[in-house]
């Protein structure tokens, strides 16, 4: 089983990075992470970080922060936004790809226009 954890991450750019457009400090997106599940263990966190610094260097971007790390549950998802930066489906192709997928790069300016309520419901703790 594969499992989808969603890093939101705040990256520096590098000499060369691409996508530094507008000159900013940092930049957002989130990191949609593959994991082959382990069961009932917790996940190896480590390892998550691991995958998100080395795709971001890829990318000539460098990890400054990490401000959230969520497992992808598609239930726990309610989409309220025409944006193009669409969870579900980043999460799907994540899956079905085993491979690491950025949602869009948001500089800081943008980001402080971006928010997610992230919420859990009909949990039975029984």
């Amino acid at each position: 089983m594969m499992d989808v954890w969603i890093a939101f991450t705040k990256s520096r750019p590098l000499s060369g990075c691409s996508i530094d457009v507008d000159g900013c400090e940092f930049y957002f997106a989130e990191v949609y992470v593959p994991m082959v599940s382990a069961g009932e263990s917790p996940p190896n966190f480590e390892a998550i970080l691991s995958k998100v610094k080395s795709e971001l260097l890829e990318n000539r971007l460098e990890l400054a922060d990490i401000s959230a790390l969520i497992r992808y549950e598609e239930d726990q998802w309610e989409i309220h936004s025409n944006s193009e930066n669409d969870v579900n489906t980043f999460a799907t192709l994540a899956r079905l790809s085993e491979s690491i997928v950025f949602s869009g790069f948001r500089s800081e300016e943008i980001e402080e226009l971006t928010s997610y309520r992230y919420s859990i419901s009909d949990l039975d703790y029984d």
